[in-house]
């Protein structure tokens, strides 16, 4: 028996841990085979970043080595491919996943340790390559793959688009079995109801294989999520790229939550919903919420900017629809975010803010995602012809994956992302990260949001007007603990424009051995000293026309409504700042009017850590609402 062995290597959050999908897949299909099955043995699957010369001695006699490719581990990868190519020569070394160009062959001719190369969905091309190398077949008849000819010559074998998604499942074949036997991890499971999309976003890696959606057999999917709640799985991430889009996607959150009731399991349920919500993917996001399984709705836009959306070939909800289903939402409590992407060709400064802008004044006040446009090898941006069209220039910088424990690694990752295009200057990118942060971490985590909010009621001041003049003040004041975090900022963006050598994530030992993003960082130092933070926020105030009174209680009420590591009891006001500030985020506006009011909390227990505040409110809680206080009990004529 030849044996076979998957890499798929992945971080570790916590104690949580995502199964090696994209490798169970293809090996769940071809072990369903007979003819696999008499010649080959699998075995382990290494999924997370171990030191890779153990992770080598580990194999025994390893006939062929299959990696699955993305951008969190393809440096990794090449690095344990060229060791195990030295150790064991004749081992076959099989590349596949996102990382490995469509249809192209080039990858061989650049890393001389791989042997073959697969391009997009594997479990066909792999099954039919295992046959052929045991002499069923010559490898030319194998779809879809690259390899060097007799005379070292670079062959790709013709395309054969899949056209079925009926495969066996890796969970329900066994092949993860011996994962869960060894491993004491709390592990996420990532299941697909279907494959494809129809869009073609420039920017995505899928833009290019536009595809109809290929639906997974209803019986699987369920199946499925019966082993999830056999194995006390706590969460599912469905990785369908627009759940929601299909009618049958509403009975299978139903079959989801049902399984929840009668054993536990799944406790959530996360997913990509469909990229122009409608009512389905508002009614799945209500019955998620209801029964606690939500990580909420996402209302995604990418860019407002109309030159950017026709740059990346994109089409978004109206801006009347966008603030209909904000209303809808927030109505029934149901919390969401909203996705925007930083540096698409054609965005300026100016739009840039501005979309932030309108956003926040549909109504997304809880969480709004800002992501650094990153080139994608198989996305049309990263096309030779895009890039000079639309003067594109990268910056290359050290990949530190969110909420992990830093480690110094063997084989450190790197994104290449966009720092400048012809609308917007390296200058204009590096202010623009600042301006987002600051809003993802002041306005979304729930610092100024009321006070905001306030002034965009009250005085007409747009939300863009109000952070950009608090950047001015706090430039203006680097003393301040505001100022100070703004420089950190500031340098962060710079370094990376400048040279490449700056980060997009933080550790603070004061939270845990964690990477945290900018923006949860400058949430998290703010929040840990309020006396000096809303004492800053007090001398920006002064600027605008508000009673000094209103201003002292307005800014008690941010503070109360926040949740901060102070656990305050009870708070006394002589405004009606509840019913006011309820008011504006349904969307539906009252006046601010005085009234004796009492907002109570019920009683808390000890102080938790640093590292646990950190983890539930800014982790955990940020997409479900849990970082603004829902607990109040609000008396009146107190």
């Amino acid at each position: 028996m030849k044996n076979i062995y998957f890499v798929q290597a992945g971080y570790l959050y916590g104690n949580n841990a995502h199964f090696p999908y994209a490798c169970g897949c293809i090996a769940a299909y071809a072990w369903q085979n007979p003819a696999v099955r008499e010649s080959y043995s699998p075995g382990r699957f290494i999924f997370l970043r171990e030191k890779i010369d153990e992770a080598i001695e580990s194999l025994e006699s390893p006939y062929l080595v299959a990696f699955s490719n993305y951008v969190w581990n393809f440096e990794y990868h090449k690095l344990f491919a060229e060791r195990l190519k030295k150790r064991y020569p004749e081992c076959l070394v099989v590349f596949g996943g996102h990382q490995i160009l469509n249809n192209s062959s080039k990858q061989l001719g650049e890393y001389p340790f791989i042997d073959f190369l697969i391009h997009g969905a594997g479990e066909i091309p792999f099954e039919r390559l295992l046959l052929a190398l045991n002499g069923e077949g010559a490898l030319s008849s194998v779809p879809n793959i690259s390899y060097r000819g007799e005379d070292g010559g670079l062959i790709s074998t013709p395309v054969e688009p899949c056209q079925s998604a009926d495969f066996p499942s890796p969970y329900l074949s066994g092949m993860f079995d011996g994962i869960l036997e060894k491993y004491s991890f709390d592990f996420a499971m990532i299941m697909e109801t279907n494959r494809g999309c129809p869009y073609r976003c420039a920017f995505c890696d899928w833009g290019t294989v536009r595809s109809r959606l290929l639906e997974f057999p209803m019986e699987r999917v369920k199946a499925e999520i019966d082993w999830a709640a056999k194995h006390h799985i706590d969460l599912i991430f469905c990785a369908d790229s627009n759940f929601g889009i299909l009618a049958r996607d509403e009975e299978i959150v139903d079959y989801c939550i049902e399984s929840k009731k009668r054993t536990g399991f799944p406790i959530k349920f996360d997913t990509c919903f469909a990229k122009n919500s409608d009512l389905r993917v508002f009614e799945i996001n209500n019955r998620l919420h209801k029964n606690g399984m939500s990580k909420g709705a996402t209302l995604s836009f990418q860019s407002t900017s109309q030159a950017a959306l026709e740059n990346v070939g994109r089409k978004n909800l109206t801006f009347e629809r966008y603030s209909e289903l904000m209303a809808l939402y927030n109505s029934h409590g149901v919390p969401t975010h909203s996705e925007l992407i930083l540096g698409l060709a054609g965005e300026t400064y100016d739009s840039f803010c501005e979309g932030i802008d309108k956003l926040i004044d549909a109504g997304q006040h809880s969480s709004l995602d800002v992501y650094l446009c990153e080139l994608l090898p198989n996305a049309e941006i990263a096309e030779a012809a895009y890039v000079e069209k639309h003067g594109i220039e990268l910056a290359s910088i050290r990949r530190e994956q969110e909420h992990c424990v830093p480690d110094d690694e063997e084989a450190p990752e790197y994104m290449n992302v966009i720092c400048k295009t012809n609308t917007m200057p390296r200058a204009d990118w590096v202010r623009a990260n600042v301006f987002s942060n600051l809003v993802q971490g002041l306005h979304g985590l729930g610092l100024t949001q009321f006070v905001a909010i306030y002034l965009h009621n009250e005085l007409g001041l747009r939300y863009k007007d109000f952070y950009n003049s608090l950047i001015a003040w706090a430039r203006e004041n680097p003393s301040t603990v505001l100022g100070g975090r703004l420089s950190d900022l500031e340098g962060h963006f710079a370094a990376i424009v400048d040279n490449g050598s700056g980060e997009v994530v933080q550790v603070d030992s004061r939270f845990g051995a964690v990477n945290w993003g900018l923006e949860e960082i400058l949430f998290l130092c703010l929040a840990v000293q309020p006396e000096a933070f809303f004492d800053d926020l007090n001398s920006f105030l002064g600027q605008f026309p508000i009673q000094d009174d209103l201003r002292a209680e307005l800014l008690k009420y941010q503070r109360t409504m926040a949740v901060l590591p102070e656990a305050p009891q009870e708070r006394h006001f002589s405004y009606d700042f509840h019913r006011y500030f309820s008011a504006a985020l349904a969307n539906t506006p009252e006046p601010l009017i005085k009234a004796d009011m009492t907002v109570a909390f019920p009683r808390q227990g000890e102080l938790k850590s640093l590292p646990d505040y950190a983890r539930e409110v800014v982790w955990y809680g940020r997409r479900g609402g849990n970082n603004m206080r829902t607990d109040a009990e609000v008396k009146y004529g107190c």
